[in-house]
């Protein structure tokens, strides 16, 4: 509306102009040299109109010709740069960092400094080993609220390349901060974090995840329960006793069949005097998991230390279950407290429900002592075929340790262990 406005008036103006250059006629005389122009000023008027739109077409005209050759030879520049840009990504597939640092050096010089350029020449001197380079590169781009991402994951790679621990949870921790939901960051922030021992950090990177939907339910309980299991026995090393019992019931509640995490709450029951409680977490961790290490520290709850009372104490424990381990656990104290037809009912069972070695084991021990020689002899043969017994087994790389630990003694994966007898594939190897 206001151009409207502006080029009514203009228009006004002109036509205002030329009626008074109509109403008031007179001559003009142009003299050069020998030559004279005796002319009328409406007729001077137009001359200098038509001059000067002449004027204006020719400047557009060149505008039009000197632009178009520009953009031309601009296009062709930036079509050279992108092939370069091409050239540089697929050296990087290659591995070929130098071949990619020079691609981005030519990207730059035909299309200037931008964000690509900045990731290119990056990553290529990732690439080749120049970490000092490749910072650089990535802090600029960091500096960028644009390409703060890209800059936050090569800042990480680089880190991580250098095996900076320390840098690594720190350039996470900013990522997951301001991408939550970003994989690389989840996981670079949780696998920095368990490195470190940084639980609330792993558990922040774990809850990240989860929300995102990479991470299933019952893994998300199994890692968070692993966590905190971590939590109580750093706790308990670090003499915070209110925490050490809190953070193991938490485990104990996002995985009931955690043996640890139940053997440590069970013995912060015993030292605090609960031992009806201590016997409950016990009780109900062996519905979950039968295990050894659970009744062995049921016995150790016991009143009565004789052989034959901590049978009886044992069967209250077991109850009805029909495990190799339920079994075995009652053979081996029957054995002690001498009841040898218990014990043999026991084994049977046992081997019936799995052979192991632990069993024949077992069974030897009760022949020899029932002076059975070539029984136990036959029985000491049959544990050396045997599969091998249940171990905590990492489900990442098959790694078999005694003792439970957050990670993996062999590859380092993070709540891995699981307790199982020998693979398939392996039993007939044993």
């Amino acid at each position: 509306m206001i151009r409207l406005l502006l080029a009514l008036a203009v228009a006004a103006a002109l036509a205002a102009a030329g009626a008074w250059v109509v109403d008031h006629p007179g001559r003009v005389a142009i003299e050069f040299e020998s030559h004279r122009l005796d002319t009328s000023v409406a007729m001077l008027a137009v001359a200098v109109a038509v001059l000067m739109l002449l004027s204006a077409l020719l400047m557009l005209l060149w505008r039009w010709i000197t632009t178009g050759l520009w953009e031309r030879q601009k296009l062709a520049r930036h079509r050279r740069g992108y092939n370069e840009l091409a050239w540089g990504l697929s050296a990087l597939m290659e591995g070929d960092g130098k071949r990619a640092a020079r691609h981005a050096q030519k990207f730059e010089e035909l299309v200037g400094q931008t964000a690509l350029s900045g990731v290119l020449a990056g990553q290529a001197a990732l690439a080749e080993g120049d970490m000092a380079t490749a910072r650089k590169r990535f802090r600029v781009l960091d500096g960028d609220s644009r390409t703060r991402a890209l800059a936050l994951h090569g800042l990480f790679a680089v880190d991580a390349a250098r095996g900076d621990q320390p840098a690594m949870l720190a350039t996470a921790r900013r990522a997951i901060e301001q991408l939550p939901r970003a994989g690389w960051a989840q996981t670079g922030l949780f696998e920095s974090a368990v490195a470190l021992g940084d639980w609330p950090a792993a558990d922040k990177a774990l809850l990240a995840a989860y929300r995102s939907k990479r991470v299933s339910d019952q893994e998300f309980r199994h890692r968070r329960a692993v966590i905190r299991l971590a939590e109580a026995r750093k706790a308990e090393t670090e003499g915070r006793e209110d925490d050490v019992l809190k953070l193991a019931r938490e485990a104990i509640k996002l995985e009931p069949a955690l043996v640890p995490a139940r053997l440590l709450a069970a013995a912060r029951y015993r030292r605090k005097g609960a031992l009806r409680r201590a016997r409950a977490v016990l009780r109900e961790g062996w519905r979950h998991a039968p295990h050894p290490d659970l009744s062995a520290a049921w016995l150790d709850l016991a009143d009565d230390t004789s052989p034959a009372r901590q049978y009886q104490q044992l069967e209250a424990l077991v109850g009805d279950r029909e495990t190799v381990d339920s079994h075995l656990a009652l053979a081996r104290q029957a054995i002690a407290a001498d009841l040898p037809g218990p014990a043999r009912g026991h084994l049977t069972a046992a081997l019936e429900l799995g052979p192991q070695r632990r069993v024949y084991q077992a069974m030897e021990v009760l022949e020899q002592k029932l002076g059975n020689d070539t029984a136990a002899r036959f029985a000491a043969t049959k544990a050396a075929s045997a599969p091998r017994d249940p171990a905590w087994q990492c489900s990442n790389c098959g790694y078999r340790q005694s003792i439970w630990s957050e990670l993996c003694g062999s590859c380092g994966s993070f709540a891995a262990l699981e307790w199982t007898a020998v693979r398939k594939e392996e039993a007939g190897a044993s």
